[in-house]
């Protein structure tokens, strides 16, 4: 059977595809490893981000609906949630770097990510979508005239488009050449802990922790979980030389942390392996569009893969129609995501602020700016742009007490791959 266009992966982005596909009257068939997609047990984003214009769109809770208000999209979503209104950056010493909104809005909601794509499996199933759960691509072929998808139990499958979704480690992308270009820049492995009954755990916060005094190999973040409001969720990043197993046994026993779980234990902990390459800035060959994570530097975020999801079914069917739409895809994907931006890798040399500071020095710098609230966001790349602003307003101070430490401050580079 010849197809339309082919989704392969069931996670935001590409449901959001085929739901669109379909809605714009595009005969459209789904392939999702995973029989079912209501339980997360991976490690992932389940959150919406408050912020404006990030990942793509602006997206907001209102009547039971997530809407979209920059790509006019909604989904139904009545499940629960948590509003996280106060974000954190914390030294070893416990200076706070404090980001919020004056009116204590949402920086992020928590939301039930699992819920979220049974209610987009359902809506496809219902807009007539071939969903082809539990099934694996084994191999993938773009002819320049037809895709051909053949699974892993020897089935062959025709379509005119191809849409790869299947997140960061996207193996359909590998197999058709997309990525020979690309740089990975480190493997990352990560495990949220949830972890109930941390001392001083606050369910309206965020906390990122930075230093070697904690323990960790990158920065430890605490926030608040779906399970209850005593249970938080520790991310915990490592590699394969540290792994977060070992990393979290050091953090709760040995770090500066470590007092706050003695009474804690773990309820339960997801995890992955995650490769963090350059962005594809041109996302398409051919016939193949691929879209989300599967085409970031890292992730997109959920509202970011909705979106990526909703415009690539219309570049689909516009391309089907004039071949312009990958074009039109390609450009409003380097306009809406930052990395894919020249200075991209403002987010790691932002965080990467171990092993370039000494304890000491991060205390010293956490210091100057505690005492003020910064914007209230998320943004990944925005947030450590704040941070430094706001330390190098004390310049002529930092020139004065600490001169080598200024040196170091605007001389110094470090990568991500330096940093894991």
């Amino acid at each position: 059977m010849m197809y339309d266009v082919a989704i392969v992966g069931g996670g935001p982005a590409g449901l959001m595809a085929a739901r669109t596909a379909a809605a714009l009257g595009l005969k459209t068939i789904l392939f999702e490893k995973r029989k079912s997609v209501r339980n997360i047990t991976r490690a992932c984003c389940e959150q919406l981000i408050m912020d404006e214009n990030f990942q793509g769109d602006t997206v907001r809770l209102h009547d039971g609906n997530i809407v979209s208000l920059k790509n006019e999209f909604t989904v139904p979503y009545s499940g629960p949630t948590v509003p996280i209104v106060d974000k954190y950056f914390i030294s070893p010493s416990g200076k706070r770097i404090h980001f919020a909104y004056p009116d204590k809005r949402p920086i992020v909601i928590k939301i039930d990510k699992g819920l979220l794509l049974q209610t987009l499996w359902e809506q496809c199933c219902a807009a007539g979508v071939a969903m082809r759960p539990g099934v694996h691509i084994g191999a993938a072929k773009d002819t320049g005239d037809v895709i051909i998808l053949t699974t892993a139990k020897g089935e062959t499958f025709r379509s005119a488009k191809l849409v790869i979704a299947e997140g960061v480690n996207a193996r359909c992308a590998h197999r058709l050449g997309i990525n020979q270009d690309r740089q990975c820049l480190t493997t990352a492995l990560c495990v949220i802990y949830f972890v109930k009954g941390i001392e001083g755990f606050r369910h309206s916060e965020l906390s990122t922790y930075f230093g070697r005094a904690y323990r960790g190999l990158a920065p430890i973040t605490i926030t608040a979980s779906l399970d209850d409001p005593l249970v938080a969720c520790c991310v915990v990043i490592g590699n394969s030389t540290n792994s977060p197993e070992r990393l979290f046994r050091n953090i709760t026993t040995q770090g500066v942390l470590a007092p706050r779980f003695r009474n804690a234990s773990v309820v339960r902990k997801t995890g992955c392996a995650a490769r963090a390459y350059t962005p594809l800035r041109r996302p398409y060959r051919k016939n193949t569009l691929v879209i989300g994570d599967a085409a970031a530097y890292v992730e997109v975020e959920m509202q970011g893969a909705m979106s990526c999801g909703y415009r690539a079914a219309q570049a689909v069917a516009c391309e089907l129609n004039d071949n312009s739409g990958f074009d039109n895809y390609t450009q409003w994907w380097q306009q809406s995501f930052e990395f894919n931006g020249a200075d991209f890798m403002q987010v790691a040399k932002g965080f990467a602020l171990v092993p370039t500071y000494t304890d000491e020095e991060l205390d010293y710098l956490f210091g100057l700016i505690e005492h003020k609230t910064l914007e209230g966001t998320y943004n990944q790349y925005k947030s450590p742009r704040l941070m430094w602003d706001a330390i190098m307003h004390q310049r002529t101070q930092i020139e004065s007490e600490r001169p080598s430490l200024w040196s170091k401050m605007t001389t110094g580079t470090i990568s991500l791959k330096d940093m894991l």
